[in-house]
């Protein structure tokens, strides 16, 4: 399979920009895209390693030196999928330059096109989208609810590199938004 036929799409942003629900849409037109998301994994922690979930919880109290391992468990996932050839959207938050480096890398050794897609919204728009969500608070490792999340996201999100990536897409507005879905539509 060609690189141009294999292709990962990296959604950019912070919590309530709408990552998850636009990759819904696109899996919802192009059925056999695989759309992997980080929140599960640490629902799955939660739910059923407690005490590791913890000790993670602790490695990560805002200082992310390492990697974490939801993280890590999301990478697997994405080795998996990529192993298979198929389309994937990473519709997880992935502020942080590390994180995209290790995808980066497996970009590469897996051979894969790899397009991002950075949710660039103003603040008032996510806290808004936060008061109408109802969206579990499970999934949170450091602040308490959403809009505490949202003002620790202000230090913590690193921008992307549009050079990193083989196309490259900002989405500031609705208007974006839907200019950017018909362009991933024709490409998928």
């Amino acid at each position: 399979m060609k690189k141009q036929d294999k292709k990962l799409i990296m959604f950019i942003g912070k919590t309530h920009s709408g990552k998850t629900t636009f990759a819904k849409e696109l899996e919802g037109i192009k059925k056999d895209i695989l759309v992997l998301e980080a929140d599960p994994v640490a629902l799955f922690m939660r739910e059923n390693f407690p005490k590791l979930r913890e000790l993670d919880d602790k490695e990560h109290s805002g200082i992310f030196k390492n990697v974490s391992l939801k993280y890590r468990l999301f990478l697997l996932l994405i080795e998996f999928s990529m192993s298979f050839g198929r389309t994937i959207i990473l519709s997880n938050s992935n502020m942080y330059e590390r994180g995209r480096k290790l995808v980066f890398r497996l970009v590469k050794k897996y051979d894969y096109k790899i397009i991002g897609v950075y949710f660039n919204f103003p603040e008032e728009f996510l806290i808004n989208r936060i008061k109408k969500s109802k969206r579990t608070t499970k999934i949170l490792r450091v602040s308490k609810d959403f809009n505490e999340l949202i003002i620790n996201q202000r230090t913590r999100m690193q921008a992307p590199n549009s050079k990193n990536f083989d196309e490259f897409y900002i989405i500031k507005s609705e208007d974006d938004l839907i200019k950017v879905k018909n362009n991933l539509i024709k490409i998928l």
